[in-house]
């Protein structure tokens, strides 16, 4: 919830799935996201699983994905990778760079 905080502040549109199921539903009903910050840890369905559905589905497979997570080890390569305890302004800039200058990033915000 920190984070959600801290980004709104930013003043970006944040959407929140607190585990593996809930974030795949959401992505089934709503237009695909600017930007993810995925856990690898969530409680059922794993950050992997959730990255192995956004890689079958045209529309998510090139929405930027950052790895938040403590459990670095779980993480695989080729994401940015951003380990607990966070330093908000790394991640803040990924997300700049996802949204673009506009802030809506290069589809559907």
């Amino acid at each position: 919830m920190l984070l959600s905080d801290l980004f709104r502040r930013e003043g970006f549109r944040v959407d929140i799935a607190t585990d593996g199921a809930s974030a795949i539903t959401f992505l089934e009903h709503h237009e695909p996201p600017t930007a993810i910050l995925l856990d690898m840890l969530m409680p059922g369905i794993l950050g992997t699983s959730v990255l192995a559905y956004l890689g079958s589905k045209p529309t998510l497979e090139h929405v930027p994905v950052a790895i938040v997570s403590s459990s670095t080890q779980l993480a695989p390569k080729g994401y940015p990778l951003f380990k607990k305890p966070l330093k908000f302004g790394p991640l803040l800039e990924f997300v700049r760079k996802a949204c673009g200058p506009d802030g809506r990033g290069h589809g559907p915000s």
